[in-house]
């Protein structure tokens, strides 16, 4: 493969731009954002049901209203009004980005599941209050069934709001996330000069934004772009696709483009008896983003989902059953196991080949080294480090009291950290937004232990543990790693502020969110008929699906190690192994374990044919016209982009204005 670009770095202008972006205007505008993007799309989703914007790692939900507000800067600095400099925006981005994973299935959806539905859909059928419930502590669900009633079916017009039975689950939970969220942010701190500048990773997300953007010291990037005739022919082509399928929504038979136009533009393929079939979705960001990947990345991903397809065919074909299933897995437990194998390497390595870099974070942290520079971090290395202990040790003092015993709660924070940290990374090196975890870090602890090792309690805590499940994607780890590259393009003296900015805006982005889907809930229409099977109790991927599935075990409670999958685990960790060993021996050797980890993921099948499309497309740039073209074409793929956003923003009000109730998705999980 040729020589392709490596991002540069981000030399922001030391001095400033003579206001810090710790101005009230712009820690004001971020807090403010961060409130709407989290009720704003939970109105599209819930009661427009049109695109939601919970589906990937950079969030819809933050993407509009920011492209907004670049727009409107952009014109402001034309007018000669005042505007907001690059490194305000650049806090905005950063309260924004984070803030955003407050809103739907990122946390308030499996949360006021996990609160609200055991209680209210217990039966004699199910056996909840028999085998679960007693087992639940007070200060995790709702236990007065009428409460729940009210959330799900609605109450009669004057009814006050049950503030008192919601406090204790919401504030037992609530500590519970700040202290991820804590942790999150610290181990973003910790890695943030490993990642950067040690081994120079791609973050192709947070490259898109500071080109949209700018950094300190510059001016009209926004304008800049839009003047750039690649950037608009990326920009109208986009929007002129989805104009014309908004366009057929009001007219019955008209033909809609076979892309850009949500799940009507997911084609299947099959192939043959027992193989995954064949899915040619265009995947838009993951196209855009990907123009900014390493190209050795992109091959990885779609070669192993390819090796991955064959082993699922044959396996499905010489009849490998793996029994005791799990929701958020991949396409087959064998290979799923297998990926998450995979990504225990693929994180611990990562760990390992930063080791003189945490110990001179340790030097700085308990022995107060002053040769030790952290001055350009978001904290300090030693608040970072204390935070980082404090809030682990909380959190397995939570799972403890939620009934898991010690050392399940060390396993659980065990998966969950391998699964956090390698998305993370892996959204850093490929810019691939769509990602899930091979499985999930209760699954995990599941076929570790076994029913007759975890015990009633330890079952019911893991249920409850999805609260945060995120449907797969991971809670806010992914997108804090962006927060320090980000925060790289402000002025050095701003940088403090951002994390205790962020912070705020994640408080208040949640608190907003969870107060109006439970107004919706109590005073509008019921969160019954919100029109998504989330709230039904129906389906495998809710509280009540949870529910089922540790009673079953309950009853069961004879199995314990699942060592069949213990078998996947150790092959797909000395598969990477096996790579990272032929990387180190070989110069150039294509494969990158990245592929490994990610190969059945089911949105992969949606996003494999994308990835193989921009993988081409930048191979044949770069083979025929080099570095020089890859930059000259960089603007056609942000305006393509930028005209996504664009008609999202436009689908949405469309269906506010004349579809309310029935909506459109444009945007969607693949």
């Amino acid at each position: 493969m040729s020589a392709e670009p490596v991002t540069p770095d981000i030399i922001p202008d030391p001095e400033g731009e003579g206001r810090s972006a710790f101005s009230a205007r712009a820690i004001g505008t971020g807090l403010v954002l961060a409130a709407w993007i989290t009720v704003w799309p939970s109105y599209a989703s819930l009661v427009l049901h049109s695109s939601r914007a919970d589906h990937c790692h950079l969030p819809m939900a933050m993407l509009i209203p920011y492209v907004f507000l670049l727009v409107l800067n952009s014109q402001l600095e034309r007018w000669g009004k005042p505007n907001f400099s690059p490194s305000e925006l650049l806090t905005i981005c950063c309260i924004g980005l984070v803030s955003a994973c407050m809103q739907g299935e990122f946390l308030p959806v499996y949360l006021l599941e996990m609160i609200s539905m055991p209680y209210y859909f217990a039966s004699p059928e199910n056996r909840f209050e028999e085998l679960l419930l007693p087992h639940m502590p007070r200060w995790t669900t709702l236990t007065d069934r009428s409460v729940a009633e009210g959330f799900f079916e609605g109450v009669l017009p004057g009814t006050p709001f049950p503030w008192e039975a919601w406090l204790y689950p919401l504030f037992g939970w609530g500590a519970l996330i700040a202290a991820i969220l804590c942790f999150n942010l610290c181990v973003s701190v910790l890695l943030r000069k490993q990642w950067m500048e040690h081994e120079r990773l791609a973050f192709p997300v947070a490259t898109a934004l500071l080109e949209l953007t700018g950094v300190s010291g510059t001016r009209g990037t926004l304008s800049t772009l839009a003047r750039n005739r690649k950037f608009q022919m990326g920009f109208g082509l986009t929007l002129a696709i989805i104009t014309w399928n908004v366009a057929t929504w009001f007219t019955v038979g008209a033909p809609m483009f076979p892309f850009l136009a949500g799940r009507y533009g997911r084609h299947v393929i099959p192939l043959a008896t027992g193989f995954p079939p064949l899915i040619t979705t265009f995947v838009l960001l993951t196209f855009t983003l990907g123009y900014f990947t390493k190209l050795e990345v992109l091959f990885s991903m779609w070669f192993f989902h390819v090796l991955a397809k064959i082993q699922i065919g044959l396996f499905n074909r010489f009849g490998l059953e793996i029994t005791h299933g799990n929701p958020f897995g991949s396409s087959h437990p064998a290979v799923g196991w297998m990926s998450f194998g995979g990504m225990i390497v693929f994180v611990l390595w990562g760990l390992f080949t930063a080791r003189h870099h945490f110990t001179e974070v340790f030097r700085r942290a308990f022995l107060n080294d002053k040769t030790v520079d952290d001055s350009d971090e978001l904290m300090s290395y030693r608040t970072a480090v204390f935070l980082l202990l404090g809030a682990g040790a909380f959190i397995l003092f939570w799972l403890n009291l939620a009934g898991l015993h010690l050392a399940a709660a060390l396993t659980f924070c065990f998966g969950t950290f391998i699964l956090y940290l390698g998305l993370a990374r892996i959204l850093v090196e490929s810019g691939l937004v769509y990602l899930r975890t091979p499985i999930s870090a209760q699954a995990f602890t599941w076929h570790v232990f076994g029913i007759a090792g975890l015990g009633p309690s330890g079952a019911t805590g893991l249920t409850l543990a999805h609260a945060f499940i995120a449907d797969g994607k991971t809670f806010t780890m992914a997108q804090f790693a962006h927060v320090p590259r980000l925060a790289m393009g402000m002025n050095k003296r701003s940088r403090k502020a951002i994390a205790p900015a962020v912070m705020g805006g994640c408080i208040i982005g949640g608190i907003a969110a969870i107060s109006f889907i439970l107004y919706q809930g109590y005073h509008v229409m019921g969160s019954y008929n919100f029109g998504t099977a989330a709230f039904k109790g129906v389906g495998s991927l809710n509280a009540v699906a949870f529910g089922r599935l540790a009673v079953g075990r309950i009853q069961d409670g004879t199995w314990s190690t699942d060592w069949t999958r213990m078998l996947f685990l150790g092959i797909g960790m000395s598969v990477t192994g096996l790579i990272y060993y032929l990387r180190y021996q070989f110069v150039g050797f294509p494969i990158h374990p990245i592929g490994f980890t990610i190969s059945a993921m089911n949105e992969m099948q949606d996003n494999a044919f994308t990835i193989f499309l921009i993988w081409s497309i930048k191979t044949l740039i770069l083979k025929i016209g080099g570095l020089e073209s890859y930059r000259r074409n960089a603007p056609f793929f942000l305006g393509m982009m930028m005209g996504y956003v664009a008609g999202v923003a436009l689908g949405v009000i469309t269906d506010f204005f004349w579809f309310p109730g029935t909506g459109h998705e444009i945007h969607c999980d693949p």
